[in-house]
């Protein structure tokens, strides 16, 4: 589909309104105007190509304020989710780093981003800043043509997140020497590969009694690299390393 992309909660065939942020995108920033080809999608694998139908001020007020832009699509597809996911534990980080860590993982496909609560944690992040990171998850996909939002939450313990991915293999970010290279351990586990969970500590490290914790959920413990990483290197670390083998079968 060509065409600028705009997110669309309520996505269907027939009139679409873009609200708020979306209409001013649209015409403020891009000058689209009726008639012209633009690219919806939900978040939930539903994507459309469509026309703008009306400018900003020839339409309803949005619910959330603002105007809102009317386009029209004729058939809605579906995009289904990949087969190999990969979901993310980490610990929050500071400032724009973590607003990077969620876009950059965005664009390699991360399914699941749970900011954990880790005994070492500096950062905790709260609702207001969970808002934010979503709307950057949002400006990611439009960028990168991905049809699925990832699920970001907070405020889960560390035995929490690994206990809702129980279903998945563990992998623990680990600076240890002696821990297998992440590449290393892809390339022998791969039907490991296809539902992977990665915990990503805190500056910090990881507590003895996490890392016990994570050996008795079946953590594998692997390194990144020579050097010890800040949280969102890791994690994109990861997600870059999974992406690469993914695209290899």
């Amino acid at each position: 589909m060509q065409g600028p992309r705009f997110f669309c909660p309520d996505l269907k065939p027939g009139a679409n309104v873009l609200l708020k942020d979306e209409a001013h995108h649209a015409t403020q920033v891009l000058r689209l105007r009726p008639g012209d080809s633009l690219v919806l999608f939900d978040g939930r694998g539903h994507v459309a190509a469509g026309t703008i139908a009306a400018a900003a001020h020839e339409t309803r007020r949005g619910r959330r304020g603002g105007a809102a832009l009317a386009a029209h699509v004729d058939q809605v597809l579906l995009v289904p989710r990949p087969e190999r996911t990969l979901e993310l534990i980490v610990a929050g980080c500071k400032g724009p780093r973590l607003n990077w860590l969620v876009e950059k993982c965005v664009e390699l496909d991360v399914q699941r981003i749970t900011l954990a609560e880790f005994e070492r944690s500096v950062v905790r992040v709260g609702d207001s800043h969970l808002e934010k990171l979503h709307r950057a998850a949002i400006e990611a996909c439009k960028q990168c043509g991905r049809a699925h939002l990832p699920e970001l939450s907070a405020g889960r313990t560390l035995a929490e997140a690994v206990r809702a991915c129980q279903d998945h293999t563990l992998l623990v970010a680990d600076p240890d020497e002696r821990a297998v290279p992440l590449a290393t351990w892809l390339h022998t586990h791969p039907a490991a590969n296809r539902r992977l969970a990665a915990v990503v500590g805190p500056e910090g490290g990881l507590t003895p009694d996490e890392s016990a914790l994570l050996r008795d959920a079946g953590g594998h413990f692997v390194r990144l690299g020579p050097h010890i990483l800040r949280v969102e290197t890791a994690a994109v670390s990861i997600a870059a390393n999974a992406a690469a083998r993914a695209s290899l079968y």
